[in-house]
């Protein structure tokens, strides 16, 4: 049995979800806001939406930062934003956050949603 590769669109909106813990709803308004970008096939009439492993590591990080407190609009900052290296004086909550945001910018799909 062949492996996936991280990057190949494989996972059906429902499969994808199901994996993350959210709903499809919640996986469309993901998109609709900007946060990913999943493949769109071509040959279907509807243009079924694929997800990679790698968007499936992604979301579960942007659920994360939902799980926290940070809505999209703030995670769509956060994702342009610079952060100083001295972050001890911020409150548990916030160096979480900061440290989610920093795997997602170091993550395969930011180059892919944000650039």
């Amino acid at each position: 049995m062949q492996q996936l590769k991280a990057d190949e669109p494989f996972y059906q909106i429902n499969q994808a979800a199901k994996l993350i813990g959210i709903t499809s709803d919640r996986l469309r308004t993901y998109e609709e806001e900007g946060l990913i970008r999943p493949y769109r096939t071509k040959n279907s009439k509807d243009g079924k939406r694929l997800f990679s492993n790698n968007d499936i590591e992604w979301l579960t990080l942007i659920r994360d930062l939902i799980k926290l407190g940070v809505s999209i609009p703030a995670i769509r900052v956060l994702m342009r934003a610079n952060f100083s290296k001295n972050n001890s004086d911020l409150p548990q909550k916030d160096k979480e956050i900061i440290k989610i945001v920093k795997q997602l910018k170091q993550h395969p799909v930011y180059n892919l949603t944000f650039k």
